[in-house]
């Protein structure tokens, strides 16, 4: 035997008659893909807060009575935490001397109008899915848009990259290497050619380290 439950949302107050049977109905279609049976599923009241709840001060209540298994309760509250209208939401397990009286109750209410009621909650959840779509999708249209006016227009002056890799390498196979090395010859030739001026003053002449002790012989024997 399935659980029965109650859940207690409240919509922001904002929302309309339209927006209001959207969140019934999304909900509604939530219990059912669940394998669960929503018993009754009514506008409780529009009234004040008792304290402020995400910038409201007050919301309309709704009352969602349900049987299902019980992962119903994790599922319902993962569903209304993605409905921004949801401003607080609450799903308990009726039992025993409580569910007999929730269950007497419905049973005694008048169900003549629920039949036009679910049919309009439904609509207005698959309206309201609809205009997220088409929102969603223009905001997708949106974005790349602006991805595209930031990169710009691609320049059409630019030069293709193979033509300038091929450019370069013409303009070096121009010059001969061997006419390179050539003038490189002739300049290393005429750098070993150039004869420096020589001061033959004694005061001015540089001794090679090399040459030193040869000299220092030399005079040695001299005097001997």
């Amino acid at each position: 035997m399935q659980n029965f439950y109650e859940t207690l949302l409240i919509v922001a107050p904002e929302a309309d008659e339209e927006g209001v049977s959207a969140v019934i109905g999304d909900l509604r279609a939530t219990i059912e893909s669940d394998g669960g049976t929503v018993l009754q599923a009514r506008v409780w009241e529009r009234r004040k807060l008792a304290y402020i709840v995400k910038g409201k001060t007050e919301g309309i209540y709704v009352l969602i009575h349900a049987e299902g298994e019980r992962t119903l309760p994790a599922v319902l509250k993962d569903r209304m935490k993605l409905d921004e209208s949801v401003i607080r939401s609450m799903v308990v397990r009726l039992k025993d001397q409580q569910e007999i009286d929730v269950r007497q109750e419905i049973a005694e209410r008048d169900h003549a109008g629920d039949a036009s009621a679910i049919e309009e909650q439904r609509a207005a959840a698959e309206r309201r899915h609809e205009a997220e779509a088409v929102a969603a999708a223009m905001s997708l249209d949106e974005i790349v848009a602006a991805e595209e006016a930031e990169d710009g227009p691609v320049d059409s002056d630019d030069s293709d990259l193979g033509d300038d890799v091929e450019v370069e390498a013409a303009d070096s196979d121009d010059s001969d290497p061997g006419d390179d090395a050539e003038a490189a010859d002739g300049d290393d030739e005429a750098a070993t050619t150039e004869i420096l001026p020589v001061d033959e003053s004694e005061d001015d002449v540089a001794v090679n380290p090399g040459d030193t002790d040869d000299t220092i012989a030399d005079d040695e024997g001299k005097e001997g």
